[in-house]
């Protein structure tokens, strides 16, 4: 983007250019007397045209601006006509060519036609003709121009553009280009005040250069402190991550961004992108926030992750490989996982989320509780789970399937939990399914076996234990196997004996209630 500030520096030859031949017509205004200066031949007959023929090294005078051409129509109301290796010179300030050029002083128009060029020591307009207005002051082009800039390497083309004098504004329209070594501006309308160094976009807008790529149907660019902005499906593209908005804000010198509403942040390399009502973009740090009703997704084959947070950060690691954190109030929901913590962290080096502060996971059935919880994904699919600190995993015994569950010890104790507990734990799945837990350090296990046989599983007693290690194998959220490792402890007692007061192990915690069931859940506080 710095790169654009050469508009100013391009464009200021051009309002030059233009201003002085604002001055060389607005003098015609000022004295209407048209000097002759030299023609080999001059001749007068009515019958081929009521006007002197000058042929032949033609020069003439007008308040200090010369013309020279092959021949000329002078007329007695002091318009002319001249033809040929038309050169017109203003003090040494620009020279003007062409093949024609009409003077129609009641109109107050001046004509120049057929390989119009206009230079001056910076800038070269070619164009097929130019109409100047001397009562608006507009200098314009109809049938396409080119403007080129040698001192900094521009070339900029358009169907058509005029200059106004009174309000020092350019204006080009339809297929505007313009090339610079280090960038390439197409545009349907560009406009350039030349008082306040602002140039604006309208219609369809590309900005190119080898890093980034940036679209737009409106905005503006400040050549002097360098900042722009670009509204109406504002795009921005660098390398492999795409930035959309309603209205991009950006920064040269300071090197930032911000982005304002529908704001949407792509990995077009990982198939994830970030949503929200506000963005930022820190370019040197590589560093982007979305906040107001931020969303993360992550698009997999047959599923998508969606995260919600009140912040989401994403920046580079050590390697250069990009990290996501969200932060307070984060809720997860995929069609076979959900979750809730305050804050959380995703690595595309080693596709994993951990999950920070109170987290909880639910798949299928499983309710997953730690002090911090890691997921690591392969290929779109859960792969391992590991639970740091305070490990808990809880079901709901098929007996109770569909229960309406109260959070009240009493209403918790009148149901049947399937509970694990240990220092930490992990949990493998295959195709996104709970397969195998292993708990390490102070496993503790409450287990209702349930009997099937006459139709509604029923449970038929309580299965308690105590192990340093237990390893759990389950199948279509069933518990099938419970292997309890070094010095078990296993006691079961037939439903007749049980008691409710054993029901619970100790931290257990039901928080059924703030488990997403749809989509659209996550942004409910």
């Amino acid at each position: 983007m710095t790169n654009l500030y050469s508009y100013r520096t391009f464009l200021l030859p051009f309002f030059v250019l233009f201003f002085s031949l604002h001055c060389f017509f607005a003098t015609a205004q000022q004295n209407r007397v048209v000097k002759l200066l030299h023609a080999d031949n001059i001749q007068f007959d009515k019958n081929i045209v009521e006007a002197q023929r000058l042929i032949g090294n033609v020069s003439l005078q007008h308040e200090g601006t010369l013309f020279y051409c092959d021949s000329a129509y002078l007329y007695a109301n002091q318009n002319f006509d001249a033809f040929g290796n038309i050169r017109v010179n203003r003090e040494g300030k620009y020279t003007v060519k062409g093949d024609v050029l009409f003077f129609d002083q009641s109109k107050k128009l001046a004509k120049l036609n057929r390989n119009t060029v206009l230079q001056d020591n910076e800038m070269t307009l070619t164009s097929d003709n130019i109409v100047y207005n001397l009562e608006t002051e507009v200098a314009s082009y109809f049938s396409g121009g080119k403007i080129v800039s040698e001192k900094n390497k521009n070339v900029l083309t358009s169907r058509e553009g005029n200059y106004n004098a009174k309000n020092e504004i350019f204006y080009f329209k339809k297929n505007v280009v313009l090339n610079n070594p280090e960038y390439t501006v197409k545009s349907d309308t560009l406009q350039y005040n030349n008082s306040t160094e602002v140039t604006y976009f309208f219609g369809p807008t590309t900005i190119v250069s080898d890093s980034i790529e940036i679209y737009c149907e409106n905005g503006w660019y400040n050549t002097k402190n360098d900042i722009s902005q670009f509204s109406k499906n504002a795009r921005i593209t660098s390398g492999k991550t795409v930035l959309l908005g309603d209205s991009v804000f950006y920064n040269g010198k300071m090197a930032f961004g911000e982005v304002f509403k529908n704001v949407s942040i792509r990995d077009t390399s990982t198939n994830y992108s970030i949503s929200g009502n506000y963005g930022k973009h820190l370019e040197k740090k590589k560093e982007s926030f979305v906040t107001g009703r931020a969303l993360m997704t992550q698009v997999f084959d047959k599923d998508s992750l969606f995260l919600h947070a009140d912040t989401l950060l994403t920046f580079p690691d050590t390697s250069g490989i990009s990290c996501i954190y969200a932060f307070h109030r984060v809720r997860i929901f995929k069609n076979d996982i959900q979750g809730v913590c305050d804050s959380l962290t995703y690595s595309e080096a080693d596709s994993t989320i951990r999950l920070f502060r109170k987290p909880v996971l639910w798949n299928e059935k499983n309710q997953i509780t730690g002090d911090s919880i890691s997921i690591r994904t392969w290929k779109g699919s859960i792969e391992r789970m590991v639970i740091r600190g305070n490990a808990f995993i809880v079901s709901l015994s098929e007996a109770d399937s569909g229960a309406v569950i109260a959070t009240d010890s009493a209403s918790l104790r009148s149901l049947h939990f399937n509970q694990i507990s240990g220092r930490n734990a992990t949990g493998y799945f295959s195709k996104n399914k709970l397969t195998k837990i292993i708990v390490s350090g102070n496993g503790r296990m409450l287990y209702f076996p349930t009997d099937d046989k006459f139709g509604k599983p029923k449970v038929i007693g309580l299965n308690k234990g105590e192990c340093s290690d237990i390893e759990i194998g389950i199948i279509e959220n069933k518990i099938q196997r419970i292997k309890l490792v070094t010095e078990p402890n296993s006691v079961f007692t037939p439903q007749k004996m049980t008691l409710k007061n054993e029901f619970l192990l100790d931290g257990m915690n039901w928080r059924g209630t703030e488990r997403p069931e749809k989509m659209l859940d996550i942004f409910d506080e």
